[in-house]
């Protein structure tokens, strides 16, 4: 299965790491590996306060949020795909992920997409790692593997934290309950 466009819940069982409680967007699955960004991990930064860092006074409200351990300087938004820019990847009809060296200026003088999230840094996995910890395949264990879910631009965008995990973990739960009966 591919799972570029899914949603990756950690299950409770997962304590004590950076995945406790984790609510990922994959942006890319394929032989080469899988990308994503963690959904509902802010940051202590805000959009302004990153943005003034940078050299840039952009008024924009929100958060920063983490989107993974690895590259945690890449600077990227998630985004509703009828907006793009000079570096836009399309995910599918409705997610984007977007990041350039104007991105900042860009969303400063409004030209921004209706729903839209910024992170700094992405999650990856090495060739076949993704679906073998969903599996739970050797060296997994199926009481740690991930949940999944089709996300929604509510579910990606109008809630984080904790909120946006439990309800995660609500869709995912739902999703495979109707393929039971289906």
């Amino acid at each position: 299965m591919n799972y570029t466009g899914k949603l990756l819940i950690a299950p409770p069982s997962i304590k004590g790491s950076f995945w406790q409680k984790s609510v990922i967007y994959i942006t890319e699955n394929h032989h080469r590996g899988s990308l994503g960004v963690v959904l509902n991990k802010s940051s202590k930064s805000t959009i302004s306060d990153f943005s003034k860092q940078c050299g840039i006074d952009c008024g924009i409200e929100g958060m920063v949020y983490v989107g993974g351990p690895v590259n945690s300087k890449a600077l990227t938004i998630l985004h509703s795909s009828e907006w793009s820019c000079q570096n836009t990847m399309k995910i599918n009809e409705m997610f984007s992920l977007s990041s350039h060296n104007q991105l900042l200026q860009q969303l400063t003088i409004g030209d921004k997409p209706k729903f839209w999230r910024m992170f700094l840094g992405l999650c990856a996995w090495n060739p076949e790692q993704l679906e073998n910890e969903i599996r739970g395949s050797h060296p997994y264990h199926h009481n740690s593997s991930w949940l999944t879910a089709t996300p929604t631009y509510q579910s990606v965008f109008a809630t984080d934290g904790n909120e946006q995990w439990t309800s995660g973990i609500e869709m995912s739960s739902h999703e495979f309950v109707q393929s039971i009966l289906d």
